[in-house]
């Protein structure tokens, strides 16, 4: 009996490893993504609020919450033997299901990461649409011969700058 329970605790032991290592890989993930907020709202001169940080505690607990979740049920799978029901006897003392959480929370923090600097992106074009689009009004309006407009001219000086660096 003795000889199972040290089975199944160098198993677990040598899983350990392997989830912790999962559970640095999403942190690390999320770090990136943060630090890829941080630095466009910073780009943009948004200010940086507590909110959006609050939000990055909320992630942390529900990411690395459900890593945690995962590697008990890679536990229970490891103790159950159940790879060996199915001849995956290697797969034995891999903790499959935190894996493959893990690798869904870092495509998760990819594609944040990508959204924030495609956002910019198209912000600054719809900006530029709608500068380019007032100014084709006033040139239309100085071509036949019409007054230009007070409100025409608002329109362009209420338009946010661009920021042309970041183009």
């Amino acid at each position: 009996m003795t000889e199972i329970i040290k089975g199944m605790v160098t198993g677990v032991t040598e899983m350990s490893v392997g989830i912790v290592l999962v559970a640095i890989i999403v942190l690390m993930a999320m770090m990136v993504d943060l630090v890829a907020g941080l630095y466009k709202a910073h780009l943009r001169g948004d200010a940086r609020r507590s909110e959006a940080l609050k939000r990055t505690g909320y992630k942390f607990l529900l990411y690395e919450g459900t890593i945690l979740i995962a590697a008990g049920i890679d536990i229970l799978i490891h103790i159950a033997k159940i790879p060996m029901w199915f001849g995956w006897e290697l797969m034995y003392n891999v903790p499959l299901v935190t894996i493959l959480i893990g690798i869904f929370w870092c495509v998760v923090e990819f594609l944040s990461v990508r959204e924030k600097a495609d956002e910019k992106i198209h912000s600054d074009i719809s900006k530029a649409e709608k500068l380019a689009a007032q100014i084709l009004k006033i040139v239309e309006a100085v071509k036949k011969g019409e007054p230009v407009s007070k409100e025409m001219v608002e329109g362009i000086t209420e338009t946010e700058p661009l920021d042309i660096k970041d183009m």
